[in-house]
Parts: C-alpha cells; structure tokens; sequence
C-alpha cells in the first residue's frame, strides 16, 4: 500500500545512468547528513505502509524497497489483543517493553542492533522531558513519566498519626492546605479520592491510551502505538539511508518478549496474575518515508560517492546474573577487547519485579537498599519522624591496564554527575528515584499503586571514554563493591559498551567493521 506526496515524477525509483548529469560535484549538497541541505532545495516524500514479511507472535521482520532515501522518523506501529484483566504499559518505557532486540540489515551485513533493548530504554527515558512525557508521548508510545508540585488540597488530610510515617505526615511541616507535599506524577488527569475512605490519598487515573484492555467504559478499541526508526537504530540518529543506491535488500528485524513473560504490561488487580497479552497482527504496520530531491541532484550524487563511508555508534550488551548483593569487591568484565569503546552504561535490573508488583515491572536500575536509623521529632505538632542511612557503592572502570578515575566514586551524587557528563544532558528524575535519598514523591496512587514505588528505580550509572583508545585483548572490567542491594532473588548487571563503528557503500554493497 502506498501514498505518495508531492508530484508523481518525483516518487518513481530512481537509478544512476550512465550519463553524467549537467549538476558538478561542487554544487552537490550532503544528502544524507540530516540537517545539512540548503533550504530552497526541493523535496518529495513516498509514504508506504508495509505490512511485515513474517510475523509471528515474538518475531517480525519488514523489508524496504530500494528506492529513494529512508527517513530516520519512519514509524513502526504494534498492537495488542484484549489483555484478561486490568493492565497498562510500563509507566517509563511504555511500547518498547514489547521489544527484545532490534536489528537492522542490509543483506548479510548487520548494520546496528541492540539487545535488551526495552532495558535500555528505560535509561534513555530518563531523559525525556516532562513536557514530552505528558503530552507526546502517552499518545505514541505510552510512556507517562512527567511530574508536577502536589499540594495539600488535594484529597489527602493532615494528620498527627502514629510514627513512623502517616501519609498526612510523611512531608512534614505546616498545615496550609496549600503547601507542597512533594512531586505527583501528571499525565493531565485530575487526582480523584475513593468515597468512603477514612484516610483519603489521592490517585491518579492511568491515561486510557496506555492501557491493555478494551473492557473499560471510556472507550471501546484498543489503541495502537509507534515507535521511531531513529529511536531503535542509533545510525538513523544522523544519516538517512540511500536505498536508491542498495543493490541489496534491506531488512528490519525485531525480536520480542513472550505473550506470557510479564514483561508487555503491569497489571493493577491486587493479587491478580497479568496472563497472556498477545499481538493483534493485523495493526503491526511499517510507515516508510522515501525521501526524494530533485532527480538530477540525486543521480549526479550517486556517481560522485561511489564509495560511501559513515561513521557511528552501535551497542553492545554484557549482561551477568546473581542472585544476591555482596560486600565484598567484584570485578566484572564487560567486553569491548579490540574495539573503540566512548561510553560505558550499566544498572543492576531487578527482574524479580513481577506485573503486579511495580508499574515498571522488572525495567527498573536498582538503587541501595536504606536502613532505619533513629527516631526524630520535628518542631511543632507533628509525628516523629524516622532519619534512614543509605548503604554504599563503590565504583570503577579499568580499561588499558588502568583507572578511569584515580579515587573509586563512591558518592551518589558524583555518580549522577558521571551520567550528567556522559550524556551532556541532566536526567528528569528526582534524587529519590534515582539513590532513594531523600523524600520528594507523594503517597498518591497510579492504577492503585503508591507512587513512591518509583523510588530507587532509576540507579543508572554511565561514564564517557574520551581517550579514543582501542581497548585491549583485556577488555574492560567494572569494579565495584555493594552494601546492599534490597533483598532479591533475580539481579541482572546489564553494562551496554557504546561502540565506534564504521559502515562502506561500494558499488551498492555495504560492509561493516569496527573503528
């Protein structure tokens, strides 16, 4: 099925002649450098909707045509089936908790893919600003992660109760009804309180456009959502694909996770078990964009970059299994031997974590576990209080027979500000999600979970490799030491290793290697 934008001479495949066209190499722009063109150039798009070549409940695979150039926000859209009971996607990563590994081909050579990739998500939407989170993304991909100031006002009633922690108490200070109780997550609905409660909290009402059953009143089919090319395939980032100049197919490839693995949703019925949540194969569609410019343009370009070279990043996965936290030193080698590694990215995920336990299920990075320590009594009329110590993390990277940093991190914060610096972007995420230091998320319900379950969730540690150095036969080990982790039977350490890579298109022919 296609649809074609602007003239029909435009959307036919295109093909280098012989001849050599009238445009000098000179006056040709960078066609495939987003970005880079100068504004005045014309341009057509040819839009078609593909279904997928094989498809199978844990298996897609599409194939593009060899024409035009691919645009990098070309959309894949999935959906599901009826789930049996109550359930939405993962609040933080949303669709791509459906996915498992994406690959991206080009006839025998792969050119990006990623394992774990819904895990990896889940440290890429730290970063996702709130304004996205509440108003673009619930739409797209079901992600509803942003946050707003909470106030007194709002359903829930000051008390004095018994210490420890009374959820009237647990912000402590005055008893304006307007005072700031700390931060609500906010996807645009209004906080709502259960008639009849004695000690009313407030709750949030899911966004319907997350959820994974057609059952409820407000609406009557299932939505579907999409994901970006370029959020799947970090070479899209910054080039578009010239399909026009391919002699071989191209392929996308997604493995995913199982109907009953409990990793497509959360469910929200105490006690319930979420079932099988399967595809509905007939909305699983591919949304191509072919790019094209003026033929003239295009073909003189073809014949002046005979041999293409691109350079980019791809990831790749070291993943390692415990069952518990120890104190004492661990040294894990996470790969990289022979390769350029600019950036290390690892969390301990705690896939115990079932559908009814967390509305993030198990994609979550683990942070410390907190200990009690002593009671304390605020000034004023108020329940006491009770100060709590986090435990400790000590971390490094050898790589090269030597440190990255010359003290081990042990300090929270110096850890965020490793991931600050990896990413040159601060994450949108609160000191209690991140190391569960601190108290800044309310009580408040979501889908009848507390929202404070989102503390501690967000442990992701990173750090950049600037020396451009190619790692040796040695690899790179982390170091750390834990005190502890929160009891649990199924830690995973997964560490993704950024990875320089190098791509050729030679007489339409692609080849790969490292950098």
């Amino acid at each position: 099925m296609s649809q074609s934008y602007g003239s029909g001479e435009m959307s036919k495949e295109l093909a280098p002649p012989n001849d050599t066209p009238s445009v000098s190499s000179g006056q040709i722009p960078d066609l495939l450098k987003i970005g880079s063109l100068p504004s005045d150039v014309q341009m057509d798009v040819d839009t078609d909707v593909l279904d997928p070549i094989v498809q199978n409940d844990t298996f897609i695979r599409f194939v593009l045509q060899n024409k035009g150039m691919l645009h990098s926000h070309s959309k894949i859209q999935v959906g599901y089936s009826s789930a049996g009971t109550a359930s939405f996607l993962p609040l933080n990563i949303g669709i791509a908790s459906l996915f498992q590994r994406a690959t991206l081909r080009v006839g025998n050579q792969t050119l990006c893919e990623i394992d774990d990739f819904s895990n990896f998500t889940c440290y890429r939407s730290m970063f996702m600003s709130g304004e996205s989170m509440k108003e673009r993304l619930p739409y797209l991909t079901g992600q509803q992660l942003a946050k707003r100031i909470s106030y007194c006002d709002e359903g829930e009633s000051w008390s004095v109760a018994t210490p420890p922690l009374a959820t009237g108490d647990i912000f402590g200070g005055g008893g304006s009804s307007h005072q700031a109780r700390g931060l609500s997550l906010d996807n645009g609905r209004e906080m709502f309180v259960e008639p009849g409660v004695v000690q009313p909290v407030a709750g949030l009402e899911m966004n319907e456009w997350s959820a994974l059953r057609n059952t409820d009143a407000t609406f009557t089919e299932l939505p579907t959502w999409q994901f970006a090319l370029d959020d799947l395939f970090p070479f899209l980032k910054t080039n578009q694909l010239p399909l026009y100049m391919m002699k071989e197919q191209i392929s996308l490839e997604f493995v995913m996770h199982s109907a009953t693995s409990g990793k497509r949703g959360f469910t929200t019925l105490a006690g319930a078990t979420l079932g099988a949540i399967s595809l509905d194969t007939s909305k699983t569609k591919m949304f191509a964009d072919y790019i094209y410019y003026p033929q003239e343009m295009m073909v003189s370009y073809a014949n002046a970059n005979q041999n293409l070279q691109f350079s980019y990043v791809d990831y790749r996965l070291s993943k390692l299994t415990f069952d518990a936290a120890t104190t004492s030193q661990q040294i894990r080698n996470i790969g990289g031997a022979g390769r350029i590694v600019s950036k290390v990215v690892w969390g301990f995920g705690n896939d115990s974590q079932a559908d009814n336990d967390n509305p993030l299920i198990s994609f979550n990075a683990q942070g410390l576990d907190r200990t009690a320590g002593i009671s304390t009594t605020p000034p004023g009329n108020q329940a006491s209080t009770i100060a709590y110590t986090n435990n400790t993390f000590t971390q490094n990277i050898k790589m090269n027979n030597g440190f990255l940093y010359p003290i081990d991190v042990d300090n929270v914060a110096r850890a965020f500000h490793n991931v600050v610096q990896a990413e040159g972007l601060t994450p949108y995420t609160t000191r209690q999600e991140y190391s569960n230091e601190g108290v800044s998320l309310t009580p408040k319900t979501i889908a009848t979970f507390p929202q404070n379950l989102l503390a501690s969730q967000f442990y992701w540690n990173a750090c950049r490799l600037n020396k451009g150095e190619r790692v040796n036969s040695r690899g790179i080990e982390l170091y750390y030491r834990m005190n502890a982790l929160p009891a649990g039977t199924n830690y995973v350490l997964r560490a993704y290793l950024e990875t320089i890579k190098f791509a050729t298109l030679k007489n339409g022919f692609v080849s790969t290697f490292l950098a």
